[in-house]
């Protein structure tokens, strides 16, 4: 019998972003509650990316208009 795409689990990507680290900020933090969201409605986690960008500095122009 041919499996249909509804027989699979949605596949999704998981994104955590943090600004710095020095000051006790874990991606796990955002990513375990994701995980957990995940798994209770079934999905299939695929990939985990984390961004470890910095915050972008306040003393420029402001690009709000």
């Amino acid at each position: 019998m041919p499996v249909t795409p509804t027989d699979q689990p949605t596949r999704v990507d998981l994104y955590a972003r943090v600004s710095t680290l020095d000051k006790g900020q874990d991606p796990e933090t955002q990513l375990r509650p994701l995980r957990d969201y995940a798994q209770r409605r079934g999905f299939a986690v695929v990939e985990e990316y984390v961004d470890h960008g910095e915050a972008p500095a306040r003393n420029g122009p402001s690009t709000n208009g």
